[in-house]
C-alpha cells in the first residue's frame, strides 16, 4: 500500500515561526517520529508527503539527512481536504494509509491492526471522556458522550472509493475536515477499531508539553 503523510499545515495555534511539524519534540523534529515508523514498515511502498512550498528546502533536507528512501514530496493544498485529493493522484495501490505529521506516536502494531481489517474505510477511535454540548453564548442542545467517538489517524482506505468520495465532494462544494466523515457522507461503510490514548495530535503548546512526557514514558517501557 501507499501512504499519504499530511504535513503541509502551518500550525498557527502553536504561535511559532515555523510549522509545528518541524518543532523539536525531545530534540527531534515532530515529523521524524511518524516517518521513522512509516519508512521501515514493509507493506508501505511509497510515502507521499504533502508540503508547504515556503518550506520546501526544510522538507528536502529532512528526507536527505535521515535517509528516508521511499518518500516523495507533493505540494499541499489550501486545506487538508485538498491536500489529500492532490496526493491521491499519485497513489497506485489498491489501499492507501493516511496519517498526519502532527501525530508522532503511531506504532507498527497500529498499522498492522488496520491492515487486518477489510472494507472501504477503517478508522481508529477512542471514547470521548468529557461532557460535550452545542451552543455559542448559550447552550442549545446536549450530546450523549456515550455514543461519541474521538477519531484518530492513521486511517486505511480503499483508494478508488476514497477518490470517488473526494470527486463527489468537489461536485457538491463540500470540504471535509477528515476522510472518514467524507466516506460516510458519500455512502460508504466506515468501520471503527480501537485507537490509542497516547496517539494525540499536537495542536497547541500544551499538547507539545504533554507529548514530551509521553515520549519520555515510552522510552522507559
Amino acid at each position: 500500500m501507499d501512504c499519504i503523510l499530511l504535513a503541509a499545515g502551518i500550525g498557527q495555534r502553536m504561535g511559532e515561526k515555523i510549522p509545528k511539524q518541524f518543532l523539536r519534540l525531545n530534540g527531534k523534529p515532530i515529523i521524524i517520529y511518524s516517518l521513522e515508523i512509516l519508512n521501515k514498515y514493509n507493506s508501505i511502498n511509497n510515502i507521499f508527503i504533502t508540503y508547504n512550498e515556503d518550506y520546501y528546502d526544510l522538507y528536502s533536507s529532512i528526507i536527505k539527512n535521515y535517509n528516508f528512501h521511499n518518500c516523495k514530496l507533493i505540494p499541499g493544498g489550501k486545506t487538508r481536504h485538498e491536500s489529500v485529493y492532490l496526493a491521491l493522484q499519485y497513489v497506485k495501490t489498491n489501499r492507501v494509509l493516511i496519517h498526519e505529521a502532527a501525530r508522532p506516536f503511531i506504532s507498527t502494531d497500529q498499522i498492522q491492526q488496520l491492515e487486518k481489517e477489510t472494507g472501504d474505510a477503517i478508522i481508529p477511535t477512542i471514547p470521548v471522556p468529557f461532557t460535550v454540548s452545542c451552543g455559542d453564548e448559550y447552550m442549545t442542545s446536549e450530546l450523549d458522550r456515550s455514543v461519541l467517538k474521538n477519531i484518530q489517524l492513521p486511517q486505511l482506505f480503499n483508494t478508488q472509493s476514497l477518490m470517488h468520495a473526494h470527486k463527489k465532494a468537489h461536485q457538491e462544494n463540500y470540504i471535509a475536515t477528515e476522510d472518514g466523515i467524507l466516506m460516510y457522507r458519500t455512502g460508504y461503510e466506515v468501520k471503527f477499531i480501537p485507537g490509542s490514548e497516547n496517539n494525540i495530535k499536537i495542536t497547541t503548546p500544551l499538547d507539545l508539553a504533554i507529548s514530551e512526557i509521553i515520549d519520555r514514558g515510552m522510552e522507559l517501557i
